[in-house]
């Protein structure tokens, strides 16, 4: 490797995963709650993508995005995807 000429870029993904109790402060039902983050960092830029079983306990809502940059906005439907694939692989 030639640090003077080669380009070396890195995407970062990480996964949190919490289970909260029922009537928690984060979502006050009288249910258990799955919550789930992928964050992934690339090229300088962050996508934050949210998943909970909220409101049918067992069942996990669609990804929710919590902060997507500008130039990483096309890429959403791939970074969801990614984020199911990491989240799949977790579980």
């Amino acid at each position: 490797m030639n640090p003077e000429t080669d380009v070396i870029t890195q995407t970062t993904a990480r996964l949190e995963e919490a289970t909260f109790p029922p009537y928690h402060p984060f979502h006050g039902t009288n249910q258990t709650m799955r919550w789930r983050r992928v964050t992934f960092e690339m090229r300088g830029a962050t996508a934050v993508f949210e998943q909970t079983d909220y409101g049918h306990p067992g069942r996990l809502n669609p990804w929710t995005p919590r902060g997507v940059h500008v130039s990483l906005a096309p890429r959403v439907p791939q970074l969801e995807a990614a984020a199911t694939a990491i989240a799949a692989i977790r579980a």
